[in-house]
């Protein structure tokens, strides 16, 4: 074995080892293993000269520094992370990976990542026991694994239940927008933006339910809405893993996420169960960032007892089918009354619902319409549409008046002025869609 091969096995052991018990932030533990290392290579390089007349090439240093760093950042994935217009990585094995890029484009992965699938899941159970935010297994007893990086980015991966390993990162490159970015890179139009401000600002805001299909944008406009709330206001959020970051600019956030269970077999916490504890958080708005259950109707009962301003995403095509699968996720809870009960309810407390779309051709995510919801006749839901797209490509314009007297007095009161908009069949300053 070469000398840089022994080294090299006696610094990963002692940085492994001090890593699982170390405190501190991420980088000052990395600094405080470089250091570790150092003196680890210099002691042995100093014996192994004193005993052998053996030295460390430059070669060698170069390789012991490529490798301390792959083991304290994220090794091969390390030059894509740190790529601003990364935004996710798929590797469907050792040797075949792609990278989604901003704008819905997409770039092959040149090479292999790993020699082998043995390496590629050493590699990750390597990342699940040091670089999550709580330590995960992941092997034959665990082949399945859901973790968040301490630097934000949410990982998936499984073993064994596939014919290949499975790797995908989704990074969270926009933690900071505001509602006029969204209208710069257009997904909005400026006259869309200042209703969705209006309608989400305090005091009187409207509850708003955000759907579209995966990788649409539902979380990039939620994180734009958060950027309107009161400074004053107090903020629950609910995740299944965190990707709202709220907290980083919001001072009175109570930011939960919903939590696994160990090894064996205890101290999970359900959405479900988050959901509904938050009722007694005395939030001003209870935000959840995606519904897919039960804790649809503790959303529903927040919207409709004092917690107005409350927002969620939902996996949905349109406005009726997210209302819809609302009502859906309620009748699954066991807890809620009947179905006609729920579909008045959820008419009554939900005021928005809107709808982005993304188009693969072009790699296009945007707002495809903004409807307001009315009332619920003979079972199902009367919806209007605000602003809408005519066709996918088409600009958003204003498609009519809301018609809502709760939700026209609620825009008022966040500012906007409805005068300009004449009728049903104009828009602001009279103009057709």
């Amino acid at each position: 074995m070469s000398l840089a091969c022994e080294i090299w096995g006696e610094v990963q052991g002692c940085v492994q080892e001090f890593r699982l018990g170390a405190t501190g932030s991420l980088p000052e533990v990395a600094d405080r293993c470089r250091r570790m290392a150092g003196d680890i290579v210099r002691r042995r390089e100093a014996e192994a000269l004193n005993e052998r007349g053996e030295a460390l090439s430059d070669g060698d240093m170069a390789w012991l520094d490529a490798r301390l760093e792959a083991l304290l950042g994220t090794g091969p994935l390390e030059a894509f992370l740190r790529r601003d217009d990364v935004e996710n990585i798929w590797l469907f094995g050792p040797h075949l990976g792609v990278l989604g890029l901003s704008g819905g484009r997409q770039e092959p992965i040149a090479g292999p990542l790993f020699a082998d699938a043995d390496e590629m899941i050493g590699f990750i159970a390597h990342l699940a026991v040091t670089h999550g935010q709580t330590g995960r297994r992941f092997d034959t007893s665990a082949p399945l694994l859901d973790l968040r990086l301490r630097t934000g980015e949410r990982v998936f991966a499984a073993m064994e239940v596939c014919g290949t390993p499975y790797l995908t990162v989704r990074c969270h490159r926009h933690r900071l927008i505001r509602l006029d970015d969204l209208v710069e890179g257009g997904s909005l139009s400026a006259d869309a933006a200042g209703f969705l401000a209006a309608a989400v600002k305090p005091p009187a805001p409207a509850n708003v339910l955000v759907c579209g299909a995966l990788g649409s944008g539902k979380t990039t406009l939620l994180r734009a809405l958060l950027g309107e709330i009161g400074p004053h206001e107090i903020v629950c959020t609910l995740e299944q893993t965190f990707e709202l970051f709220l907290d980083d600019t919001h001072p009175y956030t109570f930011a939960a996420e919903t939590r696994e269970a160990n090894s064996d077999g205890e101290g999970e916490i359900t959405m479900e169960e988050l959901a509904r504890r938050s009722l007694r958080s005395g939030a001003d708005r209870v935000i959840v960032g995606e519904l897919r259950g039960p804790e649809a109707a503790t959303f529903l009962s927040a919207c409709g007892t004092g917690s107005d301003g409350s927002m969620a995403t939902i996996h949905a095509s349109s406005p009726r089918q997210a209302l819809a699968r609302l009502v859906r996720y309620c009748l699954a809870s066991g807890l809620a009354g009947a179905q006609p009960a729920l579909i008045a309810e959820a008419a009554d407390v939900i005021h928005l619902v809107v709808h982005m779309e993304s188009d693969p051709r072009t790699g296009f995510r945007g707002v495809r319409r903004i409807t307001e919801v009315l009332v619920a006749a003979d079972g199902r839901f009367e919806v209007h549409d605000v602003f809408a797209r005519r066709r996918r490509g088409d600009p958003l314009e204003a498609a009519g008046r809301p018609r809502s007297g709760d939700l026209v007095e609620r825009l008022e009161e966040g500012g906007l002025d409805l005068g300009a908009w004449s009728d049903a069949s104009q828009g602001p300053g009279g103009a057709r869609p």
